[in-house]
């Protein structure tokens, strides 16, 4: 294993780019893009590069409607 995996491996993920963001959610890189262009998910850029922080991609995951049985979290 190269340095540069071992060290990966032993952080916490606190962004990802538009590829990654669609793996880990399940979702397409097409759409990931579309939700941005929609702003419904914020993005930060670094010169041509697209970062999706950690948190705003679960907030924004949480932000869809629920099927079937009702979540259990507090709603305000």
């Amino acid at each position: 294993m190269s340095d540069i995996s071992e060290a990966r491996a032993s952080f916490q993920r606190i962004a990802y780019t538009p590829v990654e963001a669609a793996a880990a959610t399940g979702r397409t890189r097409t759409r990931i893009f579309k939700a941005i262009k929609d702003q419904e998910l914020t993005a930060r850029k670094d010169g041509r590069a697209t970062l999706i922080e950690d948190s705003e991609l679960q907030r924004w995951v949480r932000s869809m409607p629920t099927i079937g049985r009702r979540s259990n979290r507090a709603t305000a």
